[in-house]
């Protein structure tokens, strides 16, 4: 068993840079509507549109909050179990910890997600996992669901999850590495405004600090597993279904007689183990 109370002692500030690219693609293109379009959704809607087309456009490619911002070491201690852990355990993260993170995006971040506006708010929460440990080192992977607020309107933007990874040096009580993105995909963000929604892609979006100078490929892990056990194990901690073992469709119908058993069989719209559509 791993104790990480007192992990991260080291005084040295961390610095986190930011990138936020703009949306590259959408389904409906909602976060670029003509002129057109937009009269014509704020003549059904004004009261969720006190702003003209200009701001309209400019509302979904924000600028950064903070692209470069320093961090205490002990800032990431929230990432950080409050118990002892072995490998591949997973734990809770603080919520309200974490947005001193996300809010350097944007300072409309927001753990408390909903779906639509006239839908009670649910926070999906954020999770850590012990990949791998050493006696120098450790590493821990990130999962985090949130949402950006970009006015008062409530537009929104989704992101599927923030995948992240922390390295630390144990011995030094510092941050090695650290890193929280949004995978990269061709349809990452729902995009929620004026009564509508999209589904969209950022290519990226990524907090990560600058080169410690030291490759953590080169590091020897004493105890591991690999990459994506670790992320499975989030998302089934997210996900109760991603437990199920699924069958590639090739093979289902012969698996099907072989058994004598039942096939069933889902149909989606989007994606069915995050947070965007």
């Amino acid at each position: 068993m791993i104790d990480f109370s007192n992990a991260l002692s080291s005084t040295a500030s961390v610095t986190v840079q930011a990138h936020w690219d703009p949306i590259a693609d959408a389904t409906y293109n909602l976060h670029q509507p003509t002129k057109e379009q937009f009269d014509r959704a704020k003549a059904k809607c004004p009261e969720l549109m006190d702003m003209g087309w200009e701001q309209a456009l400019e509302l979904f490619n924000p600028k950064l909050a903070y692209p470069l911002k320093n961090y205490s070491t002990t800032d990431f201690q929230v990432f950080l179990p409050l118990s002892t852990v072995n490998v591949g355990d997973v734990w809770n993260i603080d919520l309200n910890e974490i947005l001193r993170f996300l809010r350097q995006f944007h300072l409309g971040a927001t753990t408390e997600i909903t779906v639509s506006s006239h839908r009670t708010p649910k926070s999906d929460g954020a999770r850590a996992c012990l990949r791998a440990i050493s006696p120098n080192y450790a590493e821990i992977v990130l999962r985090i669901h949130a949402q950006f607020v970009l006015d008062a309107s409530s537009v929104r933007l989704l992101p599927s999850q923030f995948a992240g990874r922390l390295v630390l040096d144990r011995k030094e009580g510092a941050v090695v590495e650290f890193s929280l993105f949004l995978p990269s995909r061709n349809s990452n963000v729902d995009v929620n405004a004026f009564r509508a929604a999209d589904m969209a892609f950022i290519p990226r979006m990524e907090l990560s600090t600058l080169s410690s100078g030291l490759s953590t490929h080169e590091i020897t892990w004493e105890t591991a597993i690999t990459e994506e056990e670790a992320r499975k194990k989030l998302k089934s901690a997210f996900y109760k279904f991603a437990e199920i073992e699924w069958i590639p469709i090739e093979d289902v119908v012969e698996l099907a007689k072989r058994t004598n058993r039942p096939i069933h069989a889902l149909v989606l719209f989007g994606a069915l183990d995050d947070e965007s559509c």
